[in-house]
């Protein structure tokens, strides 16, 4: 681990041989493609480590006065972990960070390599900062890196283990720092010391860097896939868009936060692994155990979000699986297990894959979600679905079943093959197996792709064939399905959804208790109308 002392005065203006400083240290990027970053690296490398930025908040936040604790009570430890970050845009995170923050409150920088290809970059790194600011006095730079992979989670986690600041703020490796973005959400924390709070992100657009103006009207949330969705936000009678307003949870991995708060929680669960789902279960267990969550929209910064991941996740214990999606998998069941209470069979109705994926706890972890529910008198998931997240209780509330849907032992899946879509039974724990809804109204089968089982061919001598077609609003006859007991009848031609043969679909005459003509939901939520 390297420390090193920046100098007081923090506020830096580039001239030539301050950008030639950093021109070379960018100028020893590897060479790899866009492909490897998932952004224009070229385009990074030619802009200014630190540009002006369009003032995207609202005119009132830049006129308001802050009421803030004297900065000897509130030192922020800022702490990023990457993996694979072009130098430039982490240069860029790193000067901004330092350049649009006051020097009274910025008490430490931890920047914490997880073992990327650039091996050579932390040390420039630290080549680069002490030329570019003297060595005396305030901003302590800490710099390590890991000796093998171990995620952005246990980065996190270690970079709070060696952070010695008030107040804590996780940002990621590929953001541009607005100006003004602290004092707002400063002021938040030391109103009320359980918020975590979170600036509104402006998107970065990775192709041509362009800023833009995030959405105010916008909160974090998830679905009982556990991944994180938008939201849309409802304003209340006389709020002002620019007010900070509560989340059910944060994206981007940019929070700020108390670091005595972060560490009575016991922090990220180290349980997950490399990435995902660190933020939704931080969320939850912040919501249960006496905490709330919120987004500043007068605390701006930008975030380039990449239209994929721009890393490769470790084997895992079944090589047969997608790592990435075995580790999402993984991390999401634990996540299930630990908080979600009776409502964790919503999970696995959507993720039947999970159910075979073992946890492999260790037995003397220090982190035990029980513990944390005992020592914080936490409520249960069913308390943050009625008063945080209400959206979630009624996400699947209006259908009559969901789930997989399975028959002697295979589900019913969509498989695309260009340019069809293919019906077929395949197993139930494979990766994204197809998703149905039965809508109680309209008795419509539909996927999560908005497709619906039909029938054709309905009232012509020829028998009756299925087929997937665009779903239709209101009740269309072809789409019209009924429960009877484990059997799908179509209504229009009183004739069952069968599999006669291994992977044959057709419709047949009902037969009462026929193996073949018996297909289970993972959910039965209630009776069609």
């Amino acid at each position: 681990m390297i420390c090193i002392i920046l100098q007081s005065d923090l506020q830096l203006f580039f001239h030539q041989e301050q950008l030639n400083l950093c021109n070379k240290f960018i100028e020893r990027t590897p060479d790899r493609p866009d492909s490897f970053f998932q952004y224009n690296r070229q385009l990074s490398d030619k802009i200014n480590a630190v540009r002006e930025l369009p003032i995207t908040r609202h005119e009132s936040c830049n006129t308001r006065r802050y009421s803030l604790p004297h900065y000897s009570r509130a030192k922020l430890s800022v702490v990023i972990s990457f993996y694979n970050e072009a130098r430039s845009m982490l240069l860029r995170t790193i000067l901004t960070l330092i350049n649009r923050t006051s020097e009274d409150y910025l008490h430490e920088l931890i920047i914490i390599d997880d073992c990327s290809e650039d091996v050579g970059l932390l040390d420039n790194l630290k080549q680069l900062m002490r030329n570019l600011f003297t060595t005396k006095s305030r901003l302590t730079l800490i710099l390590k890196r890991n000796q093998h992979r171990k995620g952005l989670i246990w980065s996190r986690n270690e970079g709070v283990r060696v952070a010695s600041g008030n107040y804590l703020l996780f940002l990621d490796s590929h953001c541009e720092v607005n100006k003004g973005w602290l004092e707002p959400l400063l002021e938040r924390l030391a109103l009320n010391s359980s918020l975590a709070v979170s600036p509104l992100l402006d998107p970065i657009e990775p192709e041509t860097f362009s800023y833009r103006t995030g959405n105010v009207l916008l909160k974090g949330g998830f679905d009982w896939s556990l991944h994180f969705h938008w939201l849309p936000r409802v304003l209340a009678e006389l709020e002002s868009p620019e007010m900070q307003y509560t989340s059910p949870a944060f994206a981007g991995g940019i929070l700020m936060i108390s670091r005595e708060w972060f560490l009575k929680l016991r922090g990220f669960n180290p349980e997950l692994q490399i990435w995902g789902g660190e933020s939704i279960e931080l969320a939850i267990k912040l919501w249960l155990c006496g905490g709330q969550i919120e987004i500043v929209p007068c605390s701006r910064i930008g975030h380039l979000f990449r239209p994929r991941h721009a890393f490769e996740f470790p084997p895992q214990f079944d090589q047969k699986l997608d790592s990435a999606q075995a580790t999402y998998l993984r991390n999401s069941k634990i996540i299930a297990e630990s908080w979600l209470d009776e409502y964790k069979y919503l999970f696995y109705a959507l993720k039947p894959a999970a159910k075979q994926i073992p946890l492999n706890i260790h037995e003397a972890q220090l982190y035990d979600p029980i513990l944390i529910k005992d020592g914080h008198q936490c409520h249960r998931f069913d308390w943050y679905l009625r008063h945080v997240s209400p959206e979630l209780k009624l996400q699947h509330w209006s259908f009559s079943a969901l789930g997989t849907l399975r028959n002697k032992g295979r589900c019913l899946h969509v498989e695309s093959t260009f340019p069809k879509l293919e019906l077929l039974l395949t197993s139930c724990f494979r990766l994204k197996v197809s998703q149905w809804h039965l809508h109680p109204e309209t008795g419509q089968l539909s996927t999560e792709s908005k497709r619906c089982l039909g029938v054709r061919n309905m009232k012509s001598p020829e028998r009756p064939q299925l087929m997937l077609e665009p779903c239709v609003t209101g009740q269309v006859p072809s789409q019209r399905w009924q429960r009877r007991d484990t059997q799908l009848l179509h209504a229009e031609t009183h004739l069952c959804l069968d599999n006669p043969l291994k992977n044959q679909l057709e419709l047949s005459s009902c037969r009462p208790h026929a193996a073949s003509q018996s297909f289970q939901f993972a959910l039965e939520v209630g009776a069609q109308a």
